[in-house]
């Protein structure tokens, strides 16, 4: 792999961990919904692996727990959504908002399939006392995606035409 790409990656997976770090005085409020989205209709599937990194980076920080388990799927489940939307949807930012507010709505949910080889009661308990938050995951992931999905993208379209432009070329010599 290229340095220059390694060096991508690496640098939107900090983006990432920095945006949670910085909002995580403000529950379920967070960046990383919309960042990924934006990761994955710009760079594809090379999203996995910044998810990989930023991954990494909480097992680093926290430690590990049954609620790292749950970032392993929960976040390229979303990159995989956006990747099998992205033909249909486009550039449509008010259905991206509505595709990453229902993602936090359902947050809780598929982050609770971790316990259920636990305790299959637990799960469901720890679901259901978490759909308050999973409300108000789903309204600021709608929010922050309407308002700060469009232009983000434009940015990482720019930068990515701009200072990696032999990857355009890859794509034209392909077709």
């Amino acid at each position: 792999m290229p340095v220059r790409k390694m060096t991508r990656i690496a640098l939107l997976s900090a983006i990432l961990y920095v945006s949670k770090v910085a909002l995580e005085a403000f529950p379920n409020v967070e960046l990383i919904s919309v960042l990924v989205l934006v990761y994955t209709l710009v760079f594809g599937a090379e999203t996995f692996l910044i998810i990989t990194v930023f991954n990494l980076f909480e097992l680093i920080q926290w430690g590990f727990g049954s609620w790292w388990i749950s970032y392993l799927y929960v976040w390229p489940l979303l990159c995989l959504s956006v990747l099998l939307l992205k033909k249909l949807v486009k550039e449509e930012f008010l259905i991206w908002s509505v595709v990453a507010g229902c993602f936090g709505l359902i947050f809780g949910g598929l982050f609770a399939i971790a316990y259920l080889p636990i305790d299959p009661s637990y799960a469901l308990a720890y679901w259901i006392s978490g759909l308050p938050w999973d409300v108000w995951h789903g309204v600021w992931n709608f929010v922050l995606t309407a308002v700060l999905g469009k232009p983000l993208y434009k940015i990482l379209l720019m930068l990515k035409t701009r200072m990696f432009p032999e990857e355009l070329k890859q794509k034209r010599d392909h077709i």
